[in-house]
């Protein structure tokens, strides 16, 4: 066995309550392929930290104050266009998950799931598959083929 490290998956986490990156935190920390590089509170500091650090994965929250995630994917995906942007939200709508992946999101996991299908999503991301919470698949989701 050589002393080979495979390089760390690095991993922004943008939600505006502390509470809720705190737990995203306490899930990836089970994962020693997972590094949390940097945090942000809203759509604005997420485009500026993109842009700055190029982070492999983004966690993203809908709900950001100022700019929406969606809002703020739509500029991520032009100022870090290697990043890959998981939406992490309250909201279980498929009408909003359909929305999400529409700005080049490559997952979708509802808050309440993410214990179960976070890190899932980040793998399904990083090799460029599409993700989608376990919550909306019992609803009938459709999966959407991805493009890229």
């Amino acid at each position: 066995m050589g002393s080979e490290k495979m390089a760390a998956i690095r991993v922004m986490v943008a939600d505006d309550h502390e509470a809720a990156r705190r737990g995203l935190r306490s899930v990836l920390a089970g994962d020693p392929e997972l590094e949390v590089m940097c945090e942000a509170a809203s759509g604005e500091e997420a485009v500026q930290k993109a842009q700055e650090l190029r982070p492999d994965i983004i966690l993203l929250d809908i709900s950001l104050p100022g700019r929406s995630g969606i809002q703020a994917a739509a500029t991520i995906r032009a100022v870090s266009p290697e990043s890959r942007i998981i939406f992490v939200s309250q909201h279980d709508s498929a009408q909003i998950a359909k929305e999400a992946l529409g700005v080049g999101g490559y997952g979708y996991v509802v808050k309440s799931d993410a214990g179960h299908d976070l890190l899932a999503a980040i793998k399904a991301a990083r090799d460029g598959r599409t993700f989608v919470s376990r919550t909306l698949v019992a609803r009938g989701w459709k999966s959407v083929s991805r493009t890229v």
